[in-house]
């Protein structure tokens, strides 16, 4: 039988494409790339998709196949370029929507790795990332030209009484006034559609736990994760800027990023329940279902420490499975974002977050946890999976409408990630065992 170090080192070899001109329904892009899936019997996810490549990514920086994470940022770009933002994965089929804008972080990662092997192209794929970054952004998910059933921006003045919205400050380099939190949509303005945009698809979350509401009601809600991945990302621009020394500019992004937070904190948080919460704009009123997604402004970083206490010791247990991190406390037929299932992004998400405000150990947990799930997993499958039962970890995930999809890109790379982190507390021959190196 393969062994795990063998098939996460053979992995990425089988799941490389190169595709430079259209072909049919596939997008060409000019660099090659990596697929999430590599499972004959269920063969989805064949092209380059919008957040998996960012996990995907973090399984292979320090190996032989590091390139590819800037060869994906620099698709991304280029993809940017040619349609105005990244669709949710490269098909036609797939431009009427996005997925969580995960590119500044992308370019993070492949930024590192240019200035460790190129840095004489340091400065022009700063400029060229940056560029793209600030289009997407203003271009797409804070574009107010839109019919009203596609925009993505949302005004908020009237979402609750006395709530201040911080206006975006009048930039010359900016093209748009902002002074909204954002959704997910989709061109055809359907729920379902907008919950592919999410990722979450299809998810107990924005009234999806409502019977008779299977696809929920995502148009009509403004999510605490969405909302900090763009504050994220308008602090990754302001950084590039900052880098590219253009101080003005990147003083004017941490403003953008800063009302952003000013907002979420009135918008998101529920004191009596110590969480983040959805927030239904049509409605008025904080959607009290609980799922990762009230974690993500940890991870971001515009929590404050008290609020993080709160979460960590009213709401973690509560999460905390035999075999990692529950997406939901709730459940539903076909619903795989929920219990019982654990998803690979969402584990990572968490535990970064965790340890920006102090909590290591208890990252380190949930990191041990989904480590040996996965590890447990090969032993049976011989293969990882998309998304585990971390509730029985020896028993099957909750399929959704697809099923589950052997031979994973984000489960890889986050568990070699976590390895990672794992063994500069344990020993650096952990990591080294993931690839066969004694």
């Amino acid at each position: 039988m393969m062994q795990l170090n063998a098939y996460l080192d053979t992995f990425w070899d089988l799941v490389t494409r190169e595709n430079r001109a259209d072909t049919g329904t596939l997008i060409g892009v000019p660099r090659p790339y990596l697929i999430p899936a590599a499972d004959p019997s269920n063969p989805m996810f064949q092209e380059m998709y919008y957040w998996d490549s960012y996990f995907i990514a973090l399984g292979v920086i320090d190996t032989r196949h590091e390139q590819r994470v800037i060869d994906m940022a620099e698709n991304m770009a280029y993809l940017i370029e040619r349609f105005g933002f990244v669709p949710n994965g490269t098909r036609y089929y797939f431009t009427s929507r996005s997925q969580p804008p995960f590119f500044t972080r992308l370019v993070r990662l492949a930024h590192a790795i240019v200035k460790k092997n190129a840095p004489h192209d340091e400065t022009a794929f700063l400029k060229r990332m940056l560029a793209a970054a600030i289009r997407e952004h203003d271009g797409f998910w804070m574009n107010e030209t839109l019919p009203p059933g596609y925009r993505r921006i949302v005004k908020l003045e009237t979402a609750r009484e006395n709530v201040e919205i911080p206006v975006h400050p009048n930039d010359s380099a900016l093209s748009t006034q902002h002074s909204a939190l954002n959704r997910y949509a989709d061109v055809n303005a359907l729920h379902i559609m907008a919950s592919c945009e999410s990722g979450w698809d299809h998810s107990a979350r924005c009234g999806g736990d409502i019977a008779g509401g299977e696809a929920g009601r995502w148009l009509d809600y403004v999510p605490v994760c969405l909302n900090s991945i763009l504050y994220v990302a308008e602090n990754d621009i302001a950084e590039m800027a900052e880098m590219l020394g253009n101080i003005a500019l990147s003083e004017e992004w941490r403003k953008i990023a800063q009302a952003r937070a000013q907002t979420m904190q009135t918008i998101f948080w529920h004191e009596d329940h110590g969480f983040f919460y959805d927030y239904n704009w049509v409605e008025k009123r904080p959607n009290f279902h609980a799922s990762l997604a009230g974690f993500y402004p940890l991870w971001a970083g515009w929590a404050t420490q008290a609020q993080a206490n709160d979460i960590v010791n009213r709401w973690l247990p509560q999460f905390l499975a035999e075999g990692g991190l529950l997406t939901s406390l709730s459940t539903s037929n076909n619903h795989q974002w929920a219990t019982p299932n654990g998803w690979a992004p969402l584990q990572w998400l968490v535990t970064e977050g965790l340890d920006r405000y102090g909590y290591m150990n208890e990252a380190n947990d949930i990191r041990q946890r989904w480590c040996q799930t996965c590890e447990d997993g090969f032993k049976r499958d011989h293969t990882l999976l998309e998304k585990y039962n971390v509730i029985k970890p020896n028993t099957p995930p909750a399929h959704g409408v697809y099923g589950t999809v052997k031979g994973f890109g984000w489960t890889n790379g986050v568990y070699i990630n976590f390895k990672k982190r794992l063994s500069v507390l344990n020993t650096t021959s952990d990591i080294n065992n993931i690839y066969g190196k004694n």
